[in-house]
């Protein structure tokens, strides 16, 4: 029997990079995964790839998490397909016009820390667990160029890493 067999994983920020190595490894480990993202399309390529392995997936349409009807509909559709959610996994990244957008993404990581913090305390008398994975410099489809640019204020401090390289996507969705 694999790990996550039977399980209902609700993945945001499928279409690419790091939420689509979460659904494809979930779906490997025997997650039921019902994915979204914005880019619609790639969401639902995501679910093509999760089928050609014989997994199962359900990307029922675009997910826009900065709207509360887009994933209250988007949850909805999970319970309705398969009886519940056992997890989630919220890896959407900001999108959009601001000012500076470093600042607002780890603005936006330390925010999903506090926010995991309260259900794990709350919820670990009933045997529930919140779990948060915060990586640090990843290059995924998205983030590459910008960590390559010759501005960016991190370019000299990823030097050094141990790895002699800046993680990629497996190496998050292998944190245990």
């Amino acid at each position: 029997m694999k790990r996550l067999e039977g399980k209902v994983a609700l993945i945001s920020g499928t279409a690419r990079g790091q939420g689509r190595a979460a659904a494809l490894r979930f779906a490997a480990e025997g997650a039921l995964v019902v994915g979204g993202d914005l880019p619609h399309e790639e969401a639902a390529e995501t679910r093509r790839l999760i089928a050609r392995e014989d997994g199962m997936a359900l990307s029922p349409g675009p997910l826009d998490v900065t709207d509360e009807a887009s994933v209250r509909s988007w949850a909805a559709e999970a319970v309705d397909a398969f009886g519940g959610v056992d997890i989630v996994c919220a890896n959407a990244g900001l999108t959009g016009a601001l000012t500076n957008r470093r600042t607002a993404h780890s603005a936006s990581k330390g925010g999903v820390i506090a926010l995991t913090r309260q259900p794990a305390a709350e919820r670990a008398p009933f045997g529930i667990r919140a779990n948060c994975v915060s990586p640090g410099r990843i290059g995924t489809d998205g983030s590459r160029a910008s960590l390559l640019a010759d501005d960016h204020p991190l370019r000299g401090i990823a030097r050094p890493i141990p790895l002699g390289r800046t993680g990629i996507s497996d190496d998050v969705v292998d944190a245990r």
